[in-house]
């Protein structure tokens, strides 16, 4: 059986495919059912098989696509990936990479023109890196109303807001412990973002996480973790 040249997010087969470790824990969080926007890794072996059919170009030291078109339908008729419906943002599956590449604005995973930008610039930037797979996570970006980054801790997860205001929005999120309820006083999305830091250290076991979060009003995601560097 040939190997595949992508895996969805929550399918459990990051680890097995050797995938890096924000790959692997994103995988993980999403088998273990943790709200994670819908995505898909694009394996290492995606962007060997399209260089050795001429679809990826290396250039210098660039990765180029020089024809979109070509590329965009072999991606989604031959090798089969799914459609998205909402537009992506398009990560490395690894930490050993420039931080910009996370500020990239999100694209229409459906123009052959963006796609094929986005996927050079990420591979072109993997291929700088000392690492030696060039796996990359292609997530759907969630209309948020808040978001932004979570540190778990041993009695408060420190938290921070990248997206939205709330005045009364608090720096130490008290944990959850076994199955109580969040404080009804907290804003709503406080309320939902305890409930999922509490759901992500059921899943990951205890230490420092650092999770980035966004709220759609209904949802808490969970759309990116790492272990968190040392204090």
């Amino acid at each position: 059986m040939a190997s595949p040249l992508f895996i969805w997010l929550g399918a459990g087969r990051a680890r097995r495919r050797h995938v890096a470790q924000r790959g692997q824990l994103l995988d993980q969080a999403a088998r273990s059912g943790l709200p994670v926007p819908p995505g898909a890794i694009l394996l290492d072996e995606l962007l060997r098989t399209f260089i050795d059919k001429g679809l990826v170009e290396n250039q210098g030291d660039r990765l180029l696509i020089p024809d979109p078109e070509l590329f965009y339908n072999t991606l989604f008729y031959s090798v089969r990936l799914p459609p998205f419906k909402r537009p992506v943002l398009v990560l490395p599956a690894c930490d050993a990479v420039p931080a910009a590449l996370s500020n990239r604005d999100p694209i229409d995973f459906g123009d052959n023109i963006a796609t094929a930008a986005a996927l050079s610039a990420v591979w072109t930037d993997i291929s700088r890196a000392p690492i030696v797979r060039a796996d990359v996570i292609v997530i759907e970006q969630v209309a948020a109303n808040h978001a932004g980054v979570a540190l778990t801790n041993d009695t408060a997860d420190e938290v921070s807001l990248t997206l939205g205001e709330a005045p009364d929005f608090p720096a130490g999120l008290p944990r959850l412990s076994g199955w109580s309820r969040p404080d009804p006083a907290l804003p709503s999305f406080s309320r939902r973002l305890q409930m999922l830091l509490r759901g992500a250290r059921r899943t990951f076991g205890p230490g420092r996480w650092q999770i980035e979060w966004a709220d759609d009003g209904q949802i808490c995601y969970l759309t990116d973790i790492a272990v968190a560097p040392q204090a």
